[in-house]
């Protein structure tokens, strides 16, 4: 098909389930917002946009995308500068930037940039067994953007550009003593992050997790509304609009970081496996494209993006149900933020770019 040759989306399933979750988050989206029309309108104006991109996207050959990667990555560190100087400031935390209008989070796009930047740096060798030196300065390459990061401040989103930074590098073919090296060095470096990193709210957040109670009315409600909200839906839920959490607004962030709560309320147990079936359906698309790409570049990147959605996803819906403290991940394609669906859409237009070569 014309459609398959020069746009790439030659992949229907995936295209097709990530379209339907789309919708499904505008959805639940307008429930989550109380009603509010105009939240859902500008978050349909995002999707559209983010959809185009993706399109654009994938019309790219691979090759070129890796040519490229280095400048993206250049790009990205340019803008967290300007960022950490000029950026919008928004309770307290600086991590914005005004774009044509448009504010973004430069840290969002990171998930993808970051793996985009170590794949090309691990294929520039025919040798696909990473040594001291690369392992080195793949940790150089992952540390210099979450430097800028730590600083907005966004502790949480440095934790998760690590974690995509590092299943890259495991991707890659990272040797087994240099794991016992890392899990050694991060036995070490855990305790003096919390006594010298961890900012006291931050801190407060982790304890609250092993005890709500502690503090109910403070950093416990938002776990403890989110609990009861999941909870209370049962298996078939209360219904579409009929969740009190959401609807007298007891459970807060209910648009971003808790959607999945407001979702669970209203579907129940029964929508929640609906939900997590489009889920697997896109991520086993993934593993397939991954299976079939033909370089090591496409290998690593696509493994990364497909393990790096996986990640999003737990993470969020175990904030949710207080197996994680909140860091402020969104439900990839059902939470609200332009930022992080532009991430998102990015990291599928590169695997239907990859998909183009199978």
């Amino acid at each position: 098909m014309i459609l398959n040759k020069n746009i790439g989306v030659s992949d229907k399933l995936l295209f097709l389930t990530i379209i339907i979750v789309s919708l499904l988050g505008l959805t639940i989206l307008y429930s989550a917002t109380n009603e509010n029309f105009d939240v859902v309108i500008r978050q349909g104006t995002r999707l559209i946009f983010c959809f185009f991109l993706m399109l654009f996207i994938s019309s790219f050959d691979i090759n070129r995308l890796k040519i490229i990667s280095p400048y993206i990555y250049g790009t990205s560190i340019f803008l967290l500068i300007i960022t950490l100087f000029w950026g919008h400031d928004s309770k307290g935390a600086t991590r914005w930037i005004m774009i044509f209008g448009f504010s973004l989070q430069v840290s969002e796009i990171l998930k993808v940039i970051l793996p985009m930047m170590l794949a090309w740096f691990l294929s520039l060798s025919e040798d696909k067994e990473i040594d001291f030196t690369k392992l080195a300065i793949s940790f150089l390459i992952i540390f210099l953007p979450i430097s800028f990061v730590i600083k907005q401040p966004d502790l949480g989103t440095s934790l998760i550009i690590l974690l995509c930074g590092i299943i890259s590098i495991f991707l890659g073919g990272i040797k087994r003593t240099h794991i016992i090296y890392i899990f050694g060095l991060f036995v070490v470096v855990a305790p003096l992050m919390w006594k010298f990193l961890l900012l006291p709210y931050q801190k407060k957040r982790i304890l609250t997790l092993i005890d709500p109670s502690s503090d109910p009315l403070g950093s416990g409600y938002h776990i403890i509304q989110s609990k009861i909200a999941v909870g209370s839906g049962g298996f078939f839920g209360k219904g579409f609009l009929n969740g009190t959490q959401s609807q007298l607004e007891f459970l807060p962030e209910r648009g971003t970081d808790f959607i999945f709560a407001v979702f669970a309320e209203e579907f129940g147990f029964f929508g929640i496996m609906i939900l997590f079936l489009l889920y697997l359906i896109i991520i086993l698309r993934c593993i397939h494209i991954t299976q079939k790409a033909k370089n090591y570049f496409s290998k690593i990147l696509a493994g990364s993006i497909t393990c790096i959605f996986v990640l999003l996803i737990i993470t969020n819906v175990s904030m949710a149900i207080g197996l994680l403290p909140v860091v402020g991940v969104t439900l990839p394609l059902l939470s609200l933020g332009g930022s992080s669906l532009l991430s998102i859409f990015f990291a599928f237009g590169i695997m239907f770019s990859i998909h183009r070569r199978v």
